[in-house]
């Protein structure tokens, strides 16, 4: 625990993970109705009969906005453990979207993680476990700072 408290760890693992998100949101935010596609085939919160295109359709243009600032607030250093927690919450779902489609038996070819037009990552295993290497990061950056560690002194 202590070395992930490292403020120089936490800096690098701050502007390794801001550059992943900023990166991710860049096509999707140029492209955002390609990406809408890719939401529908999650088939998660819609196009349905019940729902309509409205819920997907705001995902696919919030998202990406989301993700750029949480990128730009990681790998800036402001609110880092905030943008931590929101990146962790994100990385979740994804994982938990994959999963669903992987088990309802849905063949995502695109992912919609990195690029929306043309050939981008299949929603998959590998996938599953990148997302998860970095939720792992995320987590590392919700460990307090050693420095605000030892500022904060014995507890009496």
């Amino acid at each position: 625990m202590n070395v992930l408290a490292r403020a120089s760890l936490q800096w690098a693992l701050g502007l390794l993970l801001g550059a992943v998100f900023i990166y991710a949101s860049w096509d999707k935010i140029l492209h955002p109705a390609e990406f809408a596609r890719i939401v529908y085939h999650y088939q998660l919160i819609g196009p349905s009969r019940a729902v309509g295109p409205l819920p997907a359709n705001l995902f696919a243009v919030t998202l990406p906005w989301i993700e750029l600032l949480v990128g730009l607030l990681l790998a800036s250093g402001l609110w880092r453990r905030e943008a931590a927690l929101v990146a962790a919450v994100m990385l979740l779902a994804f994982v938990l979207a994959v999963g669903a489609a992987l088990v309802r038996g849905i063949d995502i070819e695109n992912c919609g993680c990195f690029t929306v037009t043309g050939t981008g990552r299949q929603a998959g295993l590998k996938l599953i476990a990148g997302d998860l290497v970095l939720l792992a990061a995320a987590a590392a950056l919700l460990v307090p700072r050693r420095s605000a560690l030892t500022s904060a002194g014995p507890a009496t």
